[in-house]
């Protein structure tokens, strides 16, 4: 999608090769098949800045980096969808290939690999499982690299207020609203006040059961 939207002097072929009119046309095509397709569409986006102020010890817990806790959030956002569709299914999670050994897929394993027993139905993985594609073969992972960079691109017009219903016709990308409108999404913009009330919620709980191990 990068690639895609890229200026033309940058090179990258065959899309710098074409207008503006005929990347709009691919573009509305590949967001009717995503939109024809899916069940529902889910992300979660996090400035690094702001994340990084989170003490270092609970970043080990809910995610080491800004990434990994943007992948939690999602997880939670399709327990919840898994539970209100009455979706017993079992599900395969897929992420963008990560080359064995990084800390990004490294996180993402342990995390997986760590999911207790009892919860596992919870999120579809009782008899499902996880792995890393190369998305220039796994198609589908196109859809997400779609809607992350449509949610990348969004954020700082939300930043730091977040997203206000008044600002959305003005503030909102065609590709982005094409993804969005008459869709079930879930979609959530993390700002400094949100993660202000998560970080107290969690000192609140420890105050009254300890601190979390």
């Amino acid at each position: 999608m990068a690639e895609f939207v890229a200026p033309q002097e940058q090179g990258h072929k065959p899309w710098c090769d074409w207008d503006d009119a005929k990347k709009t046309h691919v573009f509305k095509t590949l967001a009717h098949i995503i939109n024809d397709n899916k069940r529902i569409g889910i992300a979660a986006a996090v400035p690094k800045a702001i994340y990084d102020e989170v003490p270092v010890r609970i970043r080990a817990i809910y995610g080491k980096e800004h990434y990994m806790f943007a992948v939690r959030a999602c997880l939670m956002k399709i327990m919840v969808w898994r539970e209100k569709s009455l979706n017993t299914l079992p599900m395969q999670y897929i992420f963008d290939w990560e080359e064995p050994g990084t800390p990004k897929r490294q996180e993402i394993s342990e995390l997986f690999c760590n999911v207790h027993e009892r919860l596992k139905p919870l999120f579809g993985l009782d008899s499902g499982g996880w792995s890393f594609q190369h998305k220039r073969h796994y198609k589908p992972l196109q859809a997400a690299d779609i809607l992350a960079w449509e949610m990348n691109r969004y954020m700082p017009k939300t930043f730091p207020q977040g997203e206000r219903e008044a600002d959305l016709e003005s503030s909102l990308h065609a590709g982005f609203k094409l993804l969005r409108e008459d869709q079930e999404m879930d979609l959530g913009f993390f700002n400094k006040e949100n993660l202000d009330v998560w970080y107290r919620k969690i000192q609140d709980h420890e105050a009254k059961h300890g601190i979390i191990p």
